[in-house]
C-alpha cells in the first residue's frame, strides 16, 4: 500500500504530522505507507517545502504529477478519495 497526498491534500501532510492535531494518531498508523506528495500539486498550493519538512518526497514522475500508470503497472488499485 502506498498513500500519495494529491491535489489540496497536500496541504494536510504538513498538518497531520503535528502532534497536537486531533487526526495525528490516525497518520501515525500509516504513516510508513506515505509515498510523498504530487510535486505539481505542492507547487499549486505553495506546498513544496512543508512537504519535504515533513520527509515526503515530492513525485513528479510524469508532468510534475506522479505517474498512476506506472502504479497500476506494479500492481496497485488506485483509490481517490
Amino acid at each position: 500500500m502506498q498513500l500519495i497526498f494529491d491535489g489540496a491534500a497536500t496541504h494536510w501532510l504538513a498538518e497531520l504530522v503535528k502532534p497536537e492535531h486531533r487526526l495525528h494518531g490516525l497518520y501515525s498508523a500509516v504513516e510508513d505507507t506515505v509515498a510523498g506528495a504530487c510535486g505539481y500539486c505542492a507547487g499549486a498550493f505553495g506546498m513544496e517545502e512543508a512537504a519535504a519538512a515533513c520527509g515526503a518526497p515530492l513525485l513528479k514522475e510524469f508532468d510534475g504529477h506522479p505517474s498512476i500508470r506506472k502504479l497500476i503497472n506494479e500492481g496497485y488499485t488506485i483509490l481517490n478519495y
